[in-house]
């Protein structure tokens, strides 16, 4: 259970500082160009606390998750692993709809799509590294 908490704090940690990377200075001037379709920052900020509850739900069922399938394998080889499988459970579906659902441009779809692999690349990492020892690995 404690190493479960470390994992969901520092994924947490780790999920806001890139959240913050990636769409308040990667993504500003793809999302300028759609500006008339975001909220004010004065919304965005009044809501702010949905958005951080949403994020420490999501780190906490990432790490919880992690311990439910991991192996006796190298904790390296099975974080880079489940980062990819959860980007492909979470990241690319959520990225499409959005595609779907929202007028962007498909390179800011590809954008979303290649910076959430590569940030749920680095949560399993850390994930997998937290848990790398102790504990009884279950086998699939």
């Amino acid at each position: 259970m404690k190493k479960l908490v470390i994992a969901t704090i520092a994924a947490y940690v780790v999920l806001m500082a890139t959240n913050y990377l990636i769409h308040s200075v990667w993504l500003t001037p793809d999302y300028a160009a759609i500006a008339s379709s975001h909220r004010s920052m004065e919304g965005i900020m009044h809501r702010f606390w949905a958005m951080a509850l949403g994020q420490f739900f999501f780190a906490a069922m990432f790490a919880y998750i992690y311990t439910r399938g991991r192996e006796n394998k190298p904790w390296l080889e099975q974080g880079i692993r489940y980062g990819i499988v959860m980007t492909f459970m979470t990241v690319v579906p959520y990225s499409l709809s959005e595609y779907v659902v929202y007028i962007v441009n498909y390179m800011l779809v590809i954008k979303w799509m290649i910076a959430g692999g590569i940030q749920l690349i680095i949560l399993g990492l850390i994930v997998a590294a937290i848990f790398k020892d102790g504990g009884t690995a279950r086998t699939a």
